[in-house]
């Protein structure tokens, strides 16, 4: 193949990637007639961080009413739609609890687990930030433990305790196991 072949092949696949990351559809605004997708409930009644996810061949997105929410539906394995794009609401710009940031890819963002801040639901919240020094800063005040988006685990946002309570839940039924298990005898 000529060498000038070869150029313009790599740069049409090039340009080919480059259409299909601005091709990612983009947050939208929560309006008066968002509703949470598993609760049917009215979003800009509830506080805290929300979600939203952009399915293949859906005409708008999909708004969680936690961003814990957000998270678990990307771990369900049996969704009907492929996800194009997801995004959760940026508490390191945000006003208050009451009203969130503005909206971050949920993959680059960097969440807090185990705080005292519960999210709309009320239920233990993954609190999204775009900086680690206001992540740390929110850890000073409300407790927890960062993680990356690639750390969390489906078990995670699938059950009822946040990560590190979840651990710290096994330890101490471990040693209350072997409290009650007997000594051991040698013969």
């Amino acid at each position: 193949m000529k060498p000038g072949i070869l150029i313009a092949l790599a740069a049409l696949l090039l340009s080919a990637c480059k259409e299909d990351e601005t091709a990612l559809p983009l947050p939208i605004e929560m309006t008066a007639e968002a509703v949470g997708y598993y609760c049917q409930m009215d979003l800009l009644n509830h506080e805290g961080p929300k979600g939203q996810i952009h399915l293949a061949g859906m005409a708008a997105p999909i708004f969680l009413s936690q961003v814990r929410d957000t998270i678990a539906y990307l771990h369900m394995p049996e969704q009907s739609h492929a996800v194009q794009a997801t995004y959760v609401q940026d508490m390191a710009n945000a006003e208050s609890w009451a009203k969130p940031g503005s909206w971050i890819a949920a993959n680059k963002a960097l969440y807090v687990v185990g705080s005292d801040q519960m999210g709309g639901m009320g239920a233990p919240e993954f609190v999204p930030f775009s900086d680690e020094a206001a992540a740390a800063n929110f850890i000073a005040n409300h407790g927890g433990a960062l993680l990356r988006f690639d750390e969390i685990k489906p078990q995670d946002v699938l059950s009822g305790a946040a990560p590190e309570l979840a651990a710290a839940d096994q330890s101490d039924i471990a040693n209350r196991l072997r409290a009650l298990a007997p000594a051991d005898r040698t013969n």
